[in-house]
């Protein structure tokens, strides 16, 4: 089973926010990819998000869920800080490391975010597209028009 985890940038700050945790495939569409196509606001943790505020957005794929993909990092994170104490002569690096931020997960597993977000917000789903396409005045003339032949054509020929 793989977990999907969703980071974005807004336009109010330049760090990465972690706005979705251990989804599944229809989780992701559901919360966070239709409302996307449609132009609509995403809802996460209480707030509300306008996708015209967003200005990049990462969808990860892990194997782990993320709780334990953040401690693999802070484990890596921890072993390289003592491995450079235990190698520097001069230089004493005191830290925990990093893996202690959700945004973070956008650091493990495989970006996958173009499999299911290739275009800007409000852009549509392939539903809403052709729905607008079969709206439009000239395709209703065109069909129109040949629905009346055909049932001219039907009529006439009794």
């Amino acid at each position: 089973m793989s977990y999907l985890h969703v980071t974005i940038k807004t336009k109010t700050s330049d760090g990465w926010l972690c706005i979705f945790k251990d989804l599944s495939v229809s989780e992701l569409k559901k919360s966070l990819v239709k409302p996307y196509r449609l132009g609509k606001s995403i809802y996460y943790d209480g707030n509300i998000l306008s996708p015209s505020e967003i200005t990049q957005v990462k969808i990860t794929e892990t194997k782990k869920p993320h709780e334990e993909e953040l401690k693999v990092v802070q484990e890596e994170s921890y072993r390289k800080v003592q491995e450079f104490n235990r190698t520097s002569s001069s230089v004493v690096l005191v830290s925990a490391g990093h893996g202690y931020s959700d945004y973070e997960i956008n650091e493990c597993g495989k970006d996958v975010t173009n499999l299911y977000i290739s275009s800007g917000p409000g852009v549509g789903t392939p539903l809403t597209v052709f729905a607008e396409f079969i709206k439009h005045p000239w395709v209703v003339r065109v069909i129109g028009g040949l629905v009346f032949v055909a049932v001219a054509a039907y009529l006439g020929l009794k």
